[in-house]
């Protein structure tokens, strides 16, 4: 965030005692406590020295300075006119002075010093000048519920990753801030306002920068600017009031063909085989099983009509549930902050982020070290928001933000597709919590009707019983065994159906399988095959019968 400075008097960057003295303020005494913007001080006598070993010393800060001159007017003419003064010219691209009649090499181009205009701003090449003043006609954050919804649905949409892991060195101000944030939706759950920068805090802060440069990608000043980027939004967001700054620069850094701005990529990553870059992405991370596993893939299928129409054959556009008109009146669900910090660690190593770009190593790293006050603190926000939304608190307008998942087709071996659904953590995080509150005696109550779920080694036992069922039974010509297998059950099943029998002591929990195994008397299995051909499914008809 660029510090506040005073208006322009329409004085010249120069000698501020005379031309004798030699002494010139510095443009950037503002920046990094440079020591020209404390008292006392009159300047430097080689200033120029100054800004390249103060100002312009590592890539971060030269990358600040960049950002900062691009918006300030008055930043922009005092750098300009002290260039001028002192014979150099400044590359916007790689922020290093030269000598006038000196060229500014790049990877594909060499950048020269050239008189256009006549006036100071030629002395800055790369860098447009700044407008004095911007008027916005067209508001990115309008007014009103319908407006925070469509730029949650806005900034959602656009091609933005979350780093994988907080640096070390962000994580204590990160995990203040989003203290902050959950506080806010505590005390008000129904302000949609508190719950669009909840959901949106990662966004707009743990962004990855992509480097622009081949200096950039060099580890060590990739990792250094990636954490300045980090501790720079967070110093924006403050307590969400540079909520609409952070937006706008998200909405800014994205072109209007969707690609990120600055965004600067080898040809050789261009030309190399996803799986390869993506089983590599794997490897840097220690995920080496789901490296395995990549390079085995047969990969994504390719955007076009025919994924699209797979993709909604297999998730049909239907209706939402209605719920019971008479609905149960039990208490809701309300859990103590040790069952959720065991909920987020049990996500496996990697888990992937949902739309709102927050992953469960978020919520680690912000947890940080047991016993602190900041990890005790966020913990308790984290579990009042939770019981929140076990409670129903969270405004139903949100719903399709909270509860959905993007889907990426990937192919089959036969060349089908696969839908992959990646839901967001905050919305996994509650089912896992919520599962684990009722795991146990939700086994017991179902007994021997399912062996799924909370039964060890339940599977294997079935498997097991059924063969040995057969063995028993092989020379018995009454009986007969069934195998159905349900295509693309558990997008078809009725959902409402479902509701109205979950109260029934036969629970439908068993039927959201996409196949079936029953064994039974020859006329009684022939019952349950025209059940299945009349009604289209085991678990509607069972219903219905």
């Amino acid at each position: 965030m660029a510090p506040v400075r005073g208006r322009r008097n329409g004085k010249s960057v120069g000698p501020v005692q005379g031309p004798a003295s030699g002494l010139r303020t510095c443009p950037f005494k503002f920046f990094h406590e440079c020591k020209d913007g404390k008292p006392g001080s009159v300047g430097f006598f080689r200033l120029l020295e100054h800004m390249q070993s103060t100002h312009l010393k590592t890539e971060c800060r030269r990358l600040s300075l960049q950002g900062a001159i691009s918006k300030d007017l008055d930043l922009f003419l005092d750098v300009a006119e002290v260039l001028r003064a002192g014979g150099k010219w400044l590359c916007g691209k790689c922020m290093v002075m030269h000598a006038l009649s000196r060229g500014c090499k790049h990877d594909n181009e060499v950048v020269l010093f050239a008189i256009n205009s006549g006036d100071v701003e030629d002395f800055i090449v790369g860098i447009w000048k700044p407008c004095q003043v911007v008027v916005d006609t067209n508001p990115r954050h309008p007014a009103g519920l319908g407006g925070k919804v469509n730029l949650l649905e806005h900034v959602f949409s656009l091609p933005i990753q979350t780093v994988k892991s907080i640096p070390p060195s962000c994580r204590l101000l990160f995990a203040q801030y989003l203290t902050g944030a959950l506080r806010k939706v505590v005390a008000s759950p129904g302000s949609v306002d508190n719950w669009v920068q909840l959901l949106l805090l990662p966004r707009c802060t743990l962004r990855v920068v992509r480097p622009s440069s081949r200096q950039q990608r060099r580890s060590g000043n990739r990792k250094s600017l990636q954490c300045s980027n980090i501790l720079h939004a967070l110093t924006v967001w403050k307590d969400g009031s540079g909520f609409d700054d952070l937006v706008s620069s998200l909405l800014d850094s994205v072109e209007e063909t969707g690609a990120p701005k600055g965004e600067c990529r080898r040809e050789e990553d261009k030309e190399r085989d996803p799986n390869i870059k993506q089983c590599l992405r794997k490897v840097r991370d220690g995920h080496f099983t789901a490296a395995v596993k990549v390079l085995c893939s047969s990969g994504v299928a390719p955007l076009g009509d025919s994924t699209l129409k797979a993709l909604i054959d297999k998730h049909p556009m239907v209706p939402p549930p209605s719920s019971p008109s008479n609905p149960l009146a039990q208490p809701t669900l309300v859990v103590d902050g040790e069952c959720v910090l065991k909920c987020m660690r049990s996500f496996p190593k990697g888990t992937s982020c949902g739309r709102d770009g927050m992953r469960a190593q978020h919520l680690l790293d912000a947890v940080g070290g047991e016993g602190s006050v900041t990890s005790s603190g966020l913990l308790a926000s984290i579990t009042e928001v939770v019981n929140l939304w076990l409670g129903g608190s969270c405004p139903k307008v949100l719903a399709e933000f909270v509860a959905s998942a993007p889907l990426t087709p990937l192919l089959k071996p036969d060349k089908g597709i696969r839908p992959i659904a990646v839901g967001g953590i905050w919305r996994r995080l509650v089912s896992k919590v919520a599962m684990k509150k009722v795991g146990k005696e939700m086994t017991q109550y179902l007994g021997d009707y399912q062996f799924g779920v909370g039964v060890p080694n339940g599977a294997e036992a079935v498997l097991h019983s059924a063969n040995r069922f057969l063995n028993s039974f092989h020379a018995d010509g009454s009986l007969a065994l069934l195998t159905v297998d349900f295509s693309n059950a558990f997008n078809t099943v009725d959902r409402t159906t479902f509701l109205q029998e979950d109260r029934c002591k036969l629970p439908f929990h068993a039927w959201y399988l996409d196949d079936g195994t029953i064994i039974g008397n020859a006329s009684e299995v022939a019952k349950a095959l025209d059940i299945i051909n009349e009604g289209g499914g085991i678990p509607r008809a069972l219903s219905q019968h």
